[in-house]
């Protein structure tokens, strides 16, 4: 029997999971730029993705937070592939959840009748002022003067309701999923001494638990 190719060499490592890695290749960006395209680090983690209805364990998986990709790289090749996300059903990183859907990728902070989603988003903008820190939405200990492409940061809130998704930006936009019991709610938090401006995604789920345990 001859040696096996490097392909039969590659279908046996990636086992159950080679149908995952036929996917297309991450998008490779071949420039210089500040900050990071991933949703937290570049450091791939051990995850399950449920993808075309089938459960994929024990894979490296990372995100692109700029354009919305789940990416897993091969355990003993350089390779790293984007999932197409019209197949992924729901996936975790670690101990983090995800569900995705309307093309893009959130994080599941609160799961209930009303769940409570994070959704990160690290898109490619042009400064030639740039500055670390605040200008980029955080602080790259890696910064670059003289390179002027970034990736700039945002995270937003958003309640799913009834297969539904309301984005959620101040203290009004959740309130207002429990339109008879605004007052009760304020009252509570207040006594509770939880503060929307003090730590927003706290208050949102201080929101929904005192909701889903008071209103039946």
């Amino acid at each position: 029997m001859g040696q096996p190719t490097i392909y039969e060499e590659y279908a046996q490592e990636a086992g159950d999971a080679l149908m995952i890695y036929r996917g297309r290749k991450a998008i490779h960006y071949a420039f210089q730029f500040n900050g990071t395209f991933y949703w937290e680090s570049p450091q791939f983690l051990i995850g399950d993705v449920v993808y075309n209805n089938k459960k994929y364990e024990g894979l490296l998986l990372n995100i692109d937070a700029n354009l919305q990709q789940v990416l897993v790289k091969h355990p003993l090749s350089a390779i790293t592939v984007a999932l197409n996300t019209s197949y992924l059903t729901s996936f975790n990183i670690g101990e983090k959840r995800f569900i995705c859907r309307d093309g893009g990728i959130f994080e599941i902070i609160h799961d209930g009748p009303i769940t409570l989603l994070r959704q990160i988003t690290k898109k490619l903008n042009r400064d030639i002022h740039l500055r670390n820190g605040d200008a980029i939405g955080y602080y790259d200990p890696n910064f670059k003067e003289n390179v002027f492409y970034y990736f700039k940061y945002n995270s937003a809130f958003y309640c799913l309701k009834d297969n539904a998704l309301t984005l959620i930006r101040r203290e009004k936009d959740i309130l207002n999923l429990f339109p008879d019991h605004k007052k009760e709610i304020k009252t509570f938090l207040r006594k509770a001494n939880v503060s929307p401006r003090r730590n927003f995604e706290e208050y949102c789920v201080k929101v929904l638990d005192y909701a889903e345990s008071t209103f039946k």
